[in-house]
This record gives structure tokens, C-alpha cells and sequence, in this order.
């Protein structure tokens, strides 16, 4: 596979990384806040369940599309626009907070536009760090970035509370534009390379054919389908058990907002810690190996979760310590299969389509969760999820065409 390389990637690479990181903070702030104000304003499982749903939409439904754009366009300009977008969204929220006007809708309509925004952003800076980076750095670079994604998770939880306790909602919205706006400049200052010319006969593709191009090389693949299938299965439990993690801090463990920010600081520092082991340890040969342990031990710490009593919110803590020490595991390795097996000009598609595979599941698992959850209670959903990630893993392991994922040989060939 043909890649760019430049003599003087790194600077290049840290000012698109730190731009990266000042809008991850301004976005986590405001994350943080605005989660605990629908939490405490409206206290409903059923409303922290839609929410998620919704900012999962544009991944579902227009993943692929979505991807196929981001391989034809300039990956500068989309990530440009997107912060722009994040800076604008923010204001508006900002103007509606200000003048009393904020209601639950009105969020949710902002998640959405983020959440298809940011779908653009994430593909785009995925592709783009393939373009900044060599090859022989990737594995080291998707580390660097879940260390700061721990990182972020520790400093913006209590950060966070703190700072709505102080300024309010307000405040911390305007937080979120200034970082915005900073990150729009810090990109526009650098080059991002583009991939080379596409052939003739593929560079006046239309979209829809670009993307049947893509959705034919996933299915030629059968281990990024067995990847998919396993996705699915996972995130049906997963992502309603973690939609829910505000509720199950103020409901069932009885806290307030300081106890959900130890809650994200504990994942962000077990985050930290699994992002430096998996830089000292490097993971097994097999990447998929790293991927199926970071799900065992993610099962056993959200299974853990859904048996606590309610006196044990210090338990829960250092449970989701164990899970975010699982994440770097589980991420990191499949970034790094994805971006070293994959064609640069496929890689927006290819990622789209995992994208639309992971989330098309979850509505159901939330649309159930709601209701459910306020009915037998939110920890139910923990204790399913811990069990299905567990049963996960000797199912991963039997299956020759998942295990062999990170072989390049696997791979099919370029399909234009």
C-alpha cells in the first residue's frame, strides 16, 4: 500500500495532535456538563437513553456515505469544517442557555448536528494521521492519542464539576467555543497531505458506486465481517449500559455529580495505565489477541459493576478504572489493523461501514433500555453486558478468520 512520508512529519504531526486535544477538553467539558443537567433536570433513563441514540444516528445511517466523502475530500477541510460547526453549535446553545430558553429538544437537536459532524471529523482525522504519520509508527501513535484521550478523561470530569459549579452551564459553553475556534486555527495553520491521484476510471466514481466499491471489499474480507457481526452483539449491551452511567451514580448508588466525575476520572486513569502498558508490554503478535483481552477484562469490571450493592460506589470507581484500563486494548490494535492493512483511499469507507456495523444494533438496545431500566433498574444492563463481553472472547478466539484479522494477507485487494 502506498503511503506519503515526510521528513519533518513529527512537528507537523504534534500541532494536528494538539489540536486535536484542545478541542477533545472544550468538548468534554461541556460533555460532562451537559449530561448531569439532563440528568438532574429530567432524572429519566428513557432521556439519557434517546440521547445517545440520537448523536449514534448519523454514524448508522450514513456511515459509509459519510466515509466515501471523506476519501474524495481534502481531510483539511473536513476536519476546518467540522470544528467550525462544533464552535457554532456551541454558541447556540450558549445564546439558549443564556436566555432560558434551553429545553431538552433544542439539545438534542445540537447532538445530532455534532454527532454528524462528528463523524466527518473522526474519519477525517483518522485518514489524515495515516497521511502524517509512517507506516512504522501508527501502533505507536494510536497509543499516544488513547493516552490523551485518558488523560482528558481524568482532568475533565472534576474539572468539569468544578467549573459548573463555579461559572454554570453557561460558562462552560463558552469554554467550548473558545476551544473550538483554538483548534480550527491550530489545523489551518499546518499541511495535511492529501492521498495520490485515484485512477482515471475511479475518479469520476459516483458516490453510490464509490460506496458499493467499499461495501464489496468488506464483504470480500470475512474476518472485518466476523469483526462486525462481534461489534454488534457487544455494543447492543454496551452502549445502553454506558448511557445510563449518570442515572445508575444518582439513582442507584445515591450520588450527586461529584461522585459521576470520580466515576470518569477512574476511567481515565485506568485509561492512562492501559495506554502505558500496552506501550511497554507492545501487545500480542496478533493484534486481535490485545483486541479479545481488552474484552475479557472490560467484561469482568461491567459485570462487577451490575452486582455492587448501592453502598458500593468506590467499588464502581475502581471497576471503571478496570474498564478504561481495557480500552487502549481494544482500541488501539483495531485502529492500527484498520489504517496498516487497509488502502489509503478505501480507509474513510472501510471505517464508515464499521462505524454503521458497530452503532445499527444499538438503537434497540437503547430504545429497550429505557424503559427496562426504569422498571427492574439501571444495573440490570451491566451485569448483561460484563456477561455477553465474557462469552465474547472464547467465541473470538475459535473463529480462524477473526484471529488471523491483522494478517495483511487477509485483506482482499484494492476493489475499485
Amino acid at each position: 500500500m502506498k503511503r506519503i512520508s515526510s521528513g519533518n512529519w513529527v512537528a507537523r504531526f504534534w500541532i494536528f495532535w494538539m489540536s486535536q486535544t484542545v478541542a477533545r477538553i472544550g468538548s468534554a467539558f461541556s460533555g460532562f456538563a451537559l449530561i448531569w443537567w439532563v440528568a438532574k433536570t429530567y432524572g429519566t433513563a428513557t432521556s439519557l437513553a434517546s440521547g445517545t441514540l440520537i448523536t449514534m444516528l448519523p454514524s448508522i445511517l450514513l456511515g459509509p456515505i459519510i466515509g466515501t466523502l471523506v476519501d474524495r475530500l481534502h481531510r483539511k477541510t473536513v476536519i476546518l469544517c467540522a470544528n467550525l460547526v462544533y464552535a457554532v453549535a456551541a454558541a447556540s446553545l450558549f445564546a439558549l442557555s443564556e436566555s432560558g430558553m434551553l429545553t431538552l429538544w433544542h439539545l438534542y437537536v445540537v447532538m445530532f448536528v455534532n454527532a454528524l459532524a462528528g463523524q466527518f471529523h473522526y474519519l477525517a482525522v483518522s485518514s489524515a494521521t495515516t497521511l502524517l504519520v509512517p507506516a512504522e509508527h501508527l501502533q505507536r501513535i494510536g497509543g499516544i492519542s488513547q493516552l490523551r484521550e485518558g488523560a482528558v478523561s481524568v482532568f475533565a470530569p472534576p474539572v468539569g464539576a468544578l467549573l459548573l459549579e463555579a461559572i454554570g452551564l453557561n460558562g462552560v459553553l463558552f469554554i467550548e467555543i473558545l476551544t473550538a475556534i483554538s483548534a480550527l486555527a491550530l489545523v489551518a495553520s499546518i499541511r495535511i497531505p492529501d492521498p495520490p491521484a485515484q485512477p482515471a476510471d475511479t475518479a469520476h466514481e459516483g458516490v453510490f458506486a464509490a460506496v458499493r466499491s467499499g461495501f464489496a471489499y468488506v464483504v470480500a474480507w470475512p474476518g472485518m465481517l466476523a469483526l462486525m457481526g462481534m461489534a454488534m452483539v457487544l455494543n447492543l449491551f454496551f452502549n445502553p449500559a454506558f448511557a445510563l452511567m449518570p442515572l445508575l451514580v444518582k439513582s442507584y448508588f445515591g450520588g450527586g455529580v461529584t461522585q459521576l466525575a470520580w466515576m470518569e476520572t477512574g476511567f481515565g486513569v485506568g485509561m492512562i495505565a492501559g495506554s502505558l502498558l500496552l506501550g511497554v508490554w507492545g501487545g500480542f503478535t496478533r493484534k486481535l489477541y490485545t483486541l479479545l483481552a481488552g474484552v475479557g477484562v472490560m467484561g469482568v469490571a461491567v459485570t462487577v459493576l451490575g452486582l455492587l450493592p448501592t453502598s458500593g460506589i468506590w467499588y464502581a470507581i475502581a471497576a471503571m478504572a478496570v474498564v478504561g484500563v481495557a480500552q487502549p486494548l481494544t482500541q488501539a490494535p483495531l485502529m492500527a489493523i484498520i489504517q496498516g492493512t487497509v488502502s489509503l483511499e478505501l480507509q474513510g469507507r472501510v471505517m464508515g461501514f464499521l462505524g454503521t456495523a458497530a452503532g445499527i444494533i444499538s438503537p434497540i438496545g437503547l430504545i429497550l433500555a429505557g424503559p427496562v431500566s426504569d422498571w427492574l433498574g439501571v444495573q440490570v444492563w451491566y451485569l448483561v453486558a460484563g456477561v455477553v463481553a465474557l462469552l465474547a472472547v472464547p467465541v473470538g478466539l475459535a473463529l480462524p478468520a477473526l484471529r488471523d484479522l491483522d494478517d495483511a494477507k487477509t485483506a482482499p485487494g484494492t476493489v475499485h
